[in-house]
């Protein structure tokens, strides 16, 4: 009964090999639709279909691409795509000494703002641009951007114009007065 039960396994996978080995492969296109070996008429300008120089479409070309903003940055994550007919403001400021000259300076924005438009040139403390090398932070919903400068005052003028949002809405000029607060708790 082992032995018998060998030969059916042997002549079985020998028959998948073979099979694996001859299969044809799928038309071009994925295979689906009407076509060759699908029971119904070839789809024009398909391999195959007896009409040479068209190029092959099975059976519809590609929908266009996604549309892309004007950084031709794709749209990052479903809650960054939120549109709303609202002008893109700033909700809520904050500002906390970190560690004698540092300060760590948070603006929450009214929607997901587009990170690529947040660059050291869009932000002014005291009229002057921000360093270079200035790292911002942002949160995972987009509305919130975190900035570390070095700050020894108790007090600065911030200015933001120039940052978008996903929807392509840009913030219109602002000037505040801001005031560091100590990180220390009495």
């Amino acid at each position: 009964m082992k032995l018998c039960a060998k030969r059916y396994i042997l002549i079985f996978s020998l028959i998948f090999t073979c099979f694996l080995l001859f299969a044809q492969g799928a038309p071009q296109g994925g295979g689906m639709g009407p076509g060759p070996g699908a029971g119904g008429p070839e789809a024009p300008g398909a391999p195959g279909s007896g009409k040479p120089g068209e190029p092959g479409q099975f059976p519809h070309p590609l929908p266009p691409p996604p549309p892309k903003d004007s950084d031709k940055s794709m749209k990052y994550r479903g809650n960054r795509t939120y549109t709303d007919n609202l002008p893109l403001r700033i909700n809520q400021t904050e500002c906390l000494r970190k560690d004698g000259e540092f300060v760590s300076l948070g603006i929450l924005f009214n929607k997901s703002i587009n990170p690529r438009s947040v660059r050291p040139g869009t932000i002014l403390i005291n009229n002057k641009p921000l360093p270079p090398h200035t790292r911002f932070a942002f949160n995972k919903k987009g509305d919130t951007v975190k900035i570390f400068l070095p700050m020894n005052s108790n007090t600065f003028k911030l200015k933001i114009f120039k940052i978008r949002s996903f929807d392509g809405s840009e913030i219109d000029p602002v000037e505040l007065l801001i005031e560091v607060q100590s990180n220390y708790r009495s």
